[in-house]
């Protein structure tokens, strides 16, 4: 049976497939699903439109880095009018076929598991498995013994850990790292996802005569509110530069750059823009000292870049402080959170060990599970046990980070790390499970990064003097090219 099924992975059409599917031209296409079929409202047809792309991916592709971009995209087919609780997939008609799809897919997992001995390694041990477990667990036992534990808040707490834990430990278990050839495609799957949320931005602009009378009522993309679609949006930035630190006519990558901005700008998220705008700014000003190839035409572009965001900021300022002032409504405390920390902090109080749980909290008729600040989340849910977790995973990923010399790849995918991680002091994208999907791969791919550098100076050091030297004058060559 086995011989029959390698004659189909590496027949010709097999490894087409592969090489296809290994290239950013299959985040295109995923992202050309969701637009379409988030604009026309067809999330089934969107479903079986995935499941042809993602069967493929998991027959004929042993790397498992290859399903971050169905990852990252596959919920964003579903529009407000088509949310689960729309009551849209009541029919048999719908539900049947998405049973048949999951089914398939289910069956295309356990072949890929199966047939490339993924089901050995997928939970072995890695250097974040326990800090990340120890963050899921408590939250799951987070308000025990306290009156506002609710079995609702156990399953929040299950989809949490989840997506926090399981992108992360598959992928460092069972994908393959290639280095830059991986960090760019996981580039341009992050990149594809930022896009799709612009298309649903502008969809919902020119839907409301583009005039955003109420952010939270017209800013709803099914998927995703405003804060936490731009907080996908804000992982693209740092991801974007690399490719403008690595290839000579990088430069041009600042226009995508700059259309990402333009997208959180326009979600008026406040808790992103405040990370999103000094981040850029500081990472360009940094790369006019740190990037090598096309340093020339990079300082020209960021002057050019500065000299018209200072124009338009003296030509259109009445204009420009309207929309700040609109954005942030006065101050921190108009957007809710301080009342939120508040009432967290007071409940807190009595349940200081093991906390609250989640979903305990009502204010003004919407039950918040996250308080908008993961620190004060993890403590206020989960008692002095659950900030202590926390912190010690946030030690974790810093020591991981610095565990090998550092890379400009590990470098970049750390700074969209951070940039979630500061983002969410104000807001919840690292207890929210779709975030989370994106939180756990770009762990995965930091420790795949420091495993890579640490495998290759032990090769290199087993090497022969002469080869070293050839070695290093070969890399040198490279790095100048």
């Amino acid at each position: 049976m086995r011989e029959k099924f390698d004659k189909i992975v590496n027949s010709r059409i097999g490894k087409g497939i592969d090489r296809f599917i290994n290239t950013p031209w299959y985040s295109a296409v995923i992202a050309a699903i969701c637009i379409l079929c988030h604009t026309l409202d067809i999330p089934v047809v969107g479903a079986f439109l995935l499941t042809l792309t993602l069967v493929p991916a998991l027959i004929f592709c042993k790397n498992s880095f290859v399903l971050v971009p169905f990852l990252f995209m596959c919920s964003f087919v579903i529009s407000e009018d088509t949310m689960p609780q729309s009551g849209y997939y009541g029919s048999a008609g719908k539900l049947v076929p998405l049973c048949l799809m999951l089914a398939v897919l289910a069956a295309a997992l356990v072949f890929n598991l199966v047939y490339y001995g993924k089901w050995k390694k997928i939970f072995k041990r890695a250097h974040l498995t326990v800090s990340l477990a120890l963050c899921s667990g408590v939250l799951i036992v987070g308000g025990l013994f306290s009156p506002t534990f609710t079995l609702g808040g156990i399953g929040l707490a299950l989809g949490i850990g989840v997506t926090m834990f399981f992108p992360y430990a598959f992928l460092i278990n069972c994908g393959e790292y290639e280095g830059r050839k991986t960090i760019e495609y996981i580039a341009w799957a992050t990149v594809a996802a930022a896009i799709v949320i612009g298309a649903a931005v502008f969809e919902q602009y020119a839907v409301h005569g583009f005039k955003i009378g109420n952010k939270r009522a017209d800013l709803q993309f099914g998927y995703a509110i405003s804060n936490t679609a731009a907080a996908i949006v804000v992982l693209a930035i740092p991801l974007t530069f690399y490719f403008v630190y690595k290839y000579k006519y990088g430069f041009l990558f600042l226009l995508l750059v700059a259309l990402e901005l333009f997208i959180i700008v326009a979600t008026y998220s406040r808790a992103t823009l405040v990370v999103a705008v000094p981040g850029t700014a500081i990472v360009a000003v940094w790369l006019c000292f740190k990037k090598k190839s096309g340093r020339l035409a990079y300082w020209i572009a960021c002057g050019v870049a500065a000299v018209g965001v200072i124009a338009l900021a003296v030509l259109f300022r009445n204009r420009i402080w309207s929309i700040v002032s609109a954005v942030f409504d006065g101050n921190i405390s108009s957007s809710g959170r301080v009342t939120i920390w508040k009432e967290g902090f007071i409940a807190w109080k009595d349940s200081p060990f093991l906390g609250v749980g989640l979903q305990f909290l009502q204010l003004g008729g919407r039950r918040y599970y996250s308080f908008h600040c993961t620190p004060l989340t993890y403590l206020y849910c989960a008692g002095l046990v659950g900030l202590v977790a926390y912190g010690y995973h946030r030690y974790k990923t810093v020591r991981l980070t610095f565990a090998a010399k550092l890379t400009a790849e590990r470098v970049f995918v750390a700074l969209s790390v951070l940039a979630m991680v500061f983002n969410a002091l104000l807001d919840i994208a690292m207890t929210l499970p779709p975030n989370l999907l994106y939180y756990s791969t770009l762990l995965a791919l930091i420790e795949a990064d420091v495993k890579h550098v640490k495998s290759s100076s032990a090769e290199i050091d087993e090497l022969p003097e002469e080869q070293n030297i050839e070695n290093n004058v070969e890399g040198e060559a490279n790095e100048r090219v």
